[in-house]
């Protein structure tokens, strides 16, 4: 286990300036993965979201219940009504509901990696379910994942965001080197 840098941005941030620094850069898409299991009425939420491009993580037909509890991957543009409610009124209300994703990669690219870490192979060769894009599961993978296993969480991410009510952490890992940046959110 190599010990992560863990850094506190200078500064409190209003909403806005958390918001731009997400699409700062113009190569990264910014995805979301929620977690149906924290967000009360997911689907209608999305089926009202315009023009939003979302899916369940988890493949194939699904029971309904399964399905409204399931995560799901988001793309969400700058200027939309849903990611200002996602980013700023669900971060404040409902917790930990999932993280961000921003990658470079094609969501298809994207979206295959995060259902690879819907399932791990314990050393004694048990399959299990994991939920990786819970921020708190998330936290405890990266901070104890040597550097060739921490590269294997982020694949084709370059970095996961989890938006709080206090503060905003970037997870980041060049050269599978884990770094973690807190950014204090103005309220």
């Amino acid at each position: 286990m190599v010990t992560p840098s863990l850094q506190d941005a200078p500064g409190a941030l209003s909403p806005a300036q958390l918001k731009a620094s997400l699409w700062a850069d113009e190569r990264l898409r910014v995805h979301a993965v929620v977690m149906g299991s924290r967000v009360p009425d997911l689907p209608a939420r999305l089926a009202a979201a315009e023009g939003l491009l979302h899916e369940c993580l988890l493949p194939g037909a699904l029971d309904p219940a399964l399905r409204r509890q399931a995560p799901h991957l988001l793309t969400l543009a700058p200027d939309s009504p849903f990611s200002d409610w996602l980013l700023f009124e669900a971060a404040k209300g409902m917790g930990d509901w999932g993280v961000l994703v921003l990658s470079a990669q094609p969501r298809l690219t994207v979206r295959q990696h995060l259902r690879s870490l819907l399932k791990v192979v314990l050393p004694q060769g048990l399959r299990v379910d994991l939920d990786g894009m819970d921020p708190a599961v998330l936290d405890c993978l990266l901070t104890a994942a040597d550097p060739g296993a921490c590269q294997a969480v982020f694949g084709p991410v370059q970095a996961f965001v989890v938006p709080a009510p206090g503060e905003w952490r970037r997870y980041e890992a060049p050269l599978g080197s884990l770094r973690v940046t807190r950014q204090t959110r103005m309220p």
